[in-house]
């Protein structure tokens, strides 16, 4: 599969890129990236497929794809399309805010972490099209010029630009709410417990600063990140060391424990003995 990545981009050590592209015949090849992309639909009609889903698109409508997310198109006819592409880096406190910080992992959340939705396209028409077009030209255009100070005001366009996206989305899924979203992480934690959990890895699926992402996550669940996701660990070893016949080891391994030691020292801090010792007194 193709990889793009963000050091091949025009301007090298720019946390953004921006172009305004038209497209006749040319089909794109299944692929993904290393950076977050905004693909807006200016005229034109294609099939944009994403995580293995085909979309219809036509103008007004936008596709979020956040970094590792699968994506391929190809054009029906002449398509016009302004793309977005920047890193989580661009993402600051300027447009990560506690205020919008739960509606942005509602947008950020259309990958494997919300595997049950099959929208990753946000659809614009009349004024509010029109706003989010003067928008995208406007960024283009400062993007292009390179004038004073251009990064930033890319910034706040970028800000409010998702401002417009979010409040989108909030018509479209109105029963999006905070609690569901970290239900979904809750959950994705339990699928994936044999994989890498750690804080970096789980904010940058949010675009989270990581000290932002640690201190929400500690307010609503009451523990930190790492003290959760140990603690799901030996959950589910428990689970696996009553019902099931696989090795010790073969356990520690399904529920995301780097070692024999590692996994035999977290069992024994929660429940007082071994994990061996724990399925031979239960077997007793």
């Amino acid at each position: 599969m193709i990889v793009y990545k963000s050091d091949k981009w025009p301007n090298k050590g720019r946390h953004i890129h921006i172009f305004h592209s038209r497209e006749r015949v040319r089909v794109e090849p299944i692929h993904t990236h290393d950076f977050i992309e905004i693909v807006y639909i200016l005229s034109g009609h294609s099939i944009q497929t994403v995580n293995g889903t085909d979309y219809d698109t036509r103008h007004g409508d936008m596709l979020f794809l956040n970094y590792g997310t699968t994506h391929a198109y190809a054009p029906k006819d002449s398509v016009s399309y302004i793309n977005v592409c920047f890193s989580p880096e661009t993402v600051g406190e300027a447009v990560v805010t506690p205020q919008n910080a739960f509606s942005i992992l509602s947008l950020t959340a259309f990958d494997e972490m919300r595997s049950n939705s099959n929208e990753e396209r946000i659809r614009f028409s009349g004024k509010e099209r029109e706003e989010i077009e003067e928008i995208l030209f406007a960024m283009l255009r400062e993007y292009e010029a390179r004038d004073t100070a251009w990064n930033s005001v890319i910034e706040h366009y970028l800000c409010i630009l998702f401002a417009k996206m979010l409040r989108q989305i909030k018509r479209d899924l109105p029963t999006v709410s905070q609690d569901g979203i970290w239900q979904e992480l809750s959950e994705y934690i339990d699928a994936n417990l044999d994989a890498p959990l750690s804080l970096s890895a789980l904010a940058g699926k949010c675009f989270y600063n990581p000290s932002y992402f640690s201190r929400v996550f500690k307010e609503k669940f009451g523990v930190s990140l790492l003290e959760y996701i140990n603690r799901r660990r030996i959950d589910s070893a428990l689970d696996l060391l009553v019902k099931s016949e696989l090795s010790v080891d073969e356990i520690g391994a399904r529920c995301g424990f780097a070692d024999r030691r590692a996994f035999s020292h977290s069992f024994s801090k929660h429940m007082g003995c071994t994990p061996s010792a724990y399925r031979r007194h239960i077997k007793k």
